[in-house]
Order: C-alpha cells, then structure tokens, then sequence
C-alpha cells in the first residue's frame, strides 16, 4: 500500500515539472542525441511501446542533482541556469535542443555542466559515457551560440565542460571530469537532426542499436516489438564491443558525410550567386578581400563511356580493366 501511494506520490511530483512532449518531438534533444537514431524516431511519433517507461532511474537522477546544486549553492560556487533556474535552448535553424544542468564558473570563466548519479555496481573506469560527454559539449556550444539571450553570462568566455558523477550508494563518492569544448558539434549534429525529424518512415534509419550489439536495444529501448529487433545482439562481450566500434565510426563517417553534403551545398549556393553578380555586372573577374574570382567557360568533356559503348563492340576490353578496388556503402 506504501509502495503504491510512494509510486503515486512520484507521478503527481513530476507532473508539476513535466516536459512537453510535443515541443521535446519538433527538435532532436541533447540527451538523446547519440542514441539509436530510430529510437528517437520512435518517441517522437507516438509509436507503441512494448512497456510503460520505468521513470526510477530519472528520479534518482533528479534529487541526485538537486542536492549537488544546494551543496554547490552553500559551498558559495557561482552558478547560473540551475536547479529550478534551468533554462531550455532551442535552435530552429539546427533542430537541435538542450536542457543543460547549469553554468559553474571557474577561474572566472563558464564550464557547462551536468550532473549524474550512477549505481554502485558501475565500473568507474569506463566514465566518463561517451553520450554525456556529447550531451554537455552541446549545451556549451547551445549557450555560446545563443548567448545574446542571456546577458547573465556577462563578458565572462566558455572555458570547457564538467561532469559530475556522484554514486547513489555513497554521496560521498564523487568524480569529476573537466572536458573541452568541441565548437564544431553543432555542425556535426546538423545532419543527423534534420534527417531524424525529416524521415517519415522508420524503416529508412538504421537500427543503431541493433548494429552496436543490441546493449541499447536490451536495456534502454522501449519500441523492440515495433521495430523487429526483440532479442537482438550477440552472445558474446566481444561481439558487442566490436558491434560497438564499428556503430562509433559508422556514426562518424554519417557525421562526416552529413558536414561534407551542408558544406558542398552552401559552395554550390554561393557559387551560383557569384556567377550570377559577374554575368550581370559583365566582368570576367574581380578582386575580394585579395581573393581573385573569374569566370570562364570550357569545352564540354569526352564522354568516353559512350564511345566505348558506340564503337568498342565485339571487342574484349577485359585485358583493360584496372585492378579490383574496395567500395564501402553506407545507408
């Protein structure tokens, strides 16, 4: 009976403080950002989940950090954005949004931070997750993107990140971690954002999970009925940590591909103007800023396929063919 008015007691408590789901669907969020791709999917559009979400871990995470925020604020540590001053950015442009933990200073400059709890059982060698080194490298490049919106910061510079990690077991057993700042993840995320909230059917993301192991799938994924993978991973550790390194460079190399298409596109964009000025103003060319741009026009290429097709008929072209090549396709 205790038990069920505690559990009852919890929900009433979080409904004061409850995220709105539809705002949190619209963005790709920080804490989630480098988990299964097609588990975001999933949660955002309302897909049916094999069990309610278990919301215990989340709340030992929130008084968790509510008692580092209070002993920090005795402690006399300057601090903005946290506890209940938490603030959400959100960035239309990127589709990327955070709730970051808050701001301490140090040496008189800004460390985004986050707070986190962890069972007892964790082998602390493994901290700090690569996920929440990402999760706060973002809520620093979020704060120092949109700074004009909180003229609290002050002149003061983004200096780096904290991670806090404090044992649930033992509030005494706390490890820190001082990261750097990585400017260019907001760049980096782009493209997975915009595909996450772009793709209307599942099907066409990857099961990351699925493909680092199945670990995600097993322990942190409500949707394995809907989307085929009950079950999923291997048998073996080293099957897992290999399915794992492989998702990580996966997950780069979509980075890299995603940076390199913005990039290509934003060249073609700008090339096109520029062409565009120096056809209406008439000039093969110009100077800017000690750059030289000119316009030229050039014969139109040999398409050798095409000969070869039209005139190589009946001939073995195999004493031609160059030697075998590696080709790595990812979807």
């Amino acid at each position: 009976m205790i038990r069920e008015a505690i559990l009852r007691g919890a929900d009433a408590y979080d409904a004061r403080r409850a995220f709105d789901e539809n705002e949190r669907a619209e963005v790709m969020n920080a804490s989630e950002a480098l988990t299964c791709i097609r588990k975001q999917w999933y949660s955002k559009n309302g897909a049916e989940a094999d069990r309610p979400q278990d919301w215990g871990y989340a709340r030992r995470g929130t008084h968790g950090e509510r008692y580092i925020v209070e002993r920090l604020r005795l402690a006399n540590v300057p601090m903005l954005f946290t506890g209940d001053d938490q603030v959400r950015i959100v960035d239309d442009e990127l589709q990327i949004a955070c709730t970051p933990d808050g701001l301490v200073m140090i040496d008189d400059c800004w460390y985004a931070a986050e707070f986190k709890t962890v069972d007892p059982r964790t082998n602390k060698t493994n901290l700090p997750k690569e996920e929440h080194v990402r999760q706060v490298q973002i809520a620093a490049a979020m704060f120092d993107r949109h700074r004009d919106e909180f003229p609290e910061l002050g002149e003061a510079a983004f200096a780096g990140c904290l991670l806090i990690y404090m044992d649930a077991s033992n509030y005494n057993d706390i490890l820190e971690f001082k990261l750097p700042l990585k400017p260019r993840i907001l760049d980096q995320l782009k493209g997975r954002a915009a595909r996450l909230m772009k793709v209307k059917d599942p099907a066409r993301l990857p099961r990351e999970g699925k493909e680092a192991g199945g670990r995600e799938c097993q322990q942190r994924c409500s949707f394995n009925k809907v989307c085929g993978v009950a079950g999923a991973g291997t048998s073996t550790a080293q099957g897992r940590a290999g399915g794992a390194d492989v998702a990580k460079q996966v997950e780069e190399y979509l980075l890299g591909k995603s940076i390199e298409q913005d990039g290509k596109a934003r060249k073609d964009a700008a090339a096109e103007l520029i062409k565009a000025q120096l056809k209406k103003s008439g000039a093969a060319a110009v100077e800017v800023d000690g750059v030289t741009v000119s316009l030229s026009r050039n014969a139109g290429s040999v398409s050798y396929a095409k000969v070869v097709k039209e005139h190589c008929q009946g001939i073995d072209l195999e004493p031609y063919r160059g030697a075998p090549s590696e080709v790595l396709t990812v979807k």
